[in-house]
């Protein structure tokens, strides 16, 4: 969990930088994400005022993920800009978390700020559907699966479909 201590939030201004494991933001492993290279660097802007906490500010991490055209895995940095609202003294009903994305309701009686749910969510935004290495990637031969980005292979790739022939021979 990335948690912040609400005794450490003065009123007003403020701003914290934190290094957090990535481990503790539970990703699975369905997320595309094949290894988290770096600690969560947060930096954070906090305004304390009457009852809510109001943290601006970002977060990044480099992972490792898997191409989509060649399978290599490559290192990229994930950035995500953070808007979180914290109400203090409330809870859901039901024990249901907060009703609007980006706002946390806090009991009266917790000591921290859980925010791994927001941090999470925002980094998970940045996961290309389709990572690349680069975009001049040209991935692998569909016959022999050689790696075409590394060299040429002899593989004849167009396919002959015989229904165009009568249409060919009238040019």
């Amino acid at each position: 969990m990335i948690r912040i201590d609400l005794d450490r939030i003065p009123e007003g201004s403020s701003h914290i930088e934190l290094l957090e494991q990535a481990g503790d933001l539970e990703i699975g492993e369905d997320s595309g994400i094949a290894a988290f290279e770096s600690p969560v660097a947060l930096e954070l802007d906090i305004t304390r005022s009457a009852g809510e906490i109001v943290l601006r500010g970002t977060a990044g991490v480099d992972v490792t993920l898997d191409c989509a055209r060649c399978l290599k895995q490559f290192r990229v940095r994930l950035e995500a800009g953070l808007d979180i609202l914290c109400i203090l003294g409330r809870v859901a009903p039901d024990g249901a978390e907060g009703c609007r994305e980006g706002v946390i309701e806090i009991p009266a009686n917790s000591r921290f700020i859980d925010i791994s749910g927001e941090v999470r969510s925002e980094l998970m935004i940045g996961v290309p559907v389709k990572p690349l290495c680069s975009d001049a990637c040209k991935g692998l031969c569909p016959v022999c699966g050689a790696d075409l980005n590394e060299a040429r292979c002899s593989c004849e790739t167009e396919r002959h479909d015989g229904r165009w022939d009568a249409l060919n021979k009238l040019k």
